[in-house]
């Protein structure tokens, strides 16, 4: 079971990932977003700091997803690892409640979503349209919100809670 906990971070990826590859019958402009839903789980288990969730991974991750895809080799490899980028800064910023964890994610979402329409129109040297992005933006912040606590029961701590301890007399 301790292993299993281990490869949760890197499993929930995989199968994020190869579910984003199945062909789910969507409507072209809006294919995008199943490519994002393994955005939501590479930012969670890189800010969980018990998880392991290596970075090599996270290119394979990617690397599959365009192979798989038939797209331009290395695209959401690097997108996936512009999402760790993002993650690692998202870690510094103090974030106790529940809405500003999932502020900081839609932010996440959003920056991930921009860098990947910059790099797509980079590579095919034209401003594509936006209007798709835009939209599996708002798809992918609204999945994030029953993504996240999904990913959360799989999440484990490495340090015990410690109890209270009662004592008696101190005289």
């Amino acid at each position: 079971m301790k292993s299993l906990r281990l490869l949760m971070p890197v499993l929930s990826v995989a199968v994020l990932t190869l579910a984003a590859a199945l062909p789910w019958g969507l409507a072209a402009e809006d294919r995008f977003v199943l490519p994002l839903l393994p955005v939501i789980a590479i930012y969670q288990w890189t800010l969980d700091p018990d998880a392991w969730l290596p970075e090599w991974a996270i290119f394979i991750a990617g690397l599959t997803l365009d192979v798989l895809t038939q797209g331009p080799l290395g695209y959401w490899a690097l997108v996936y690892l512009f999402t760790y980028i993002v993650a690692l800064f998202a870690s510094r910023v103090p974030a106790e409640a529940a809405a500003r964890r999932m502020a900081l994610l839609a932010s996440a979402i959003v920056a991930v979503t921009g860098f990947s329409w910059a790099l797509a129109s980079f590579y095919f040297l034209q401003l594509l349209d936006w209007q798709p992005y835009a939209r599996s933006t708002l798809i992918t912040i609204l999945a994030a919100f029953v993504l996240v606590p999904l990913l959360s029961v799989f999440r484990f701590r490495s340090r015990p809670a410690r109890g209270i301890r009662l004592t008696r007399g101190g005289g």
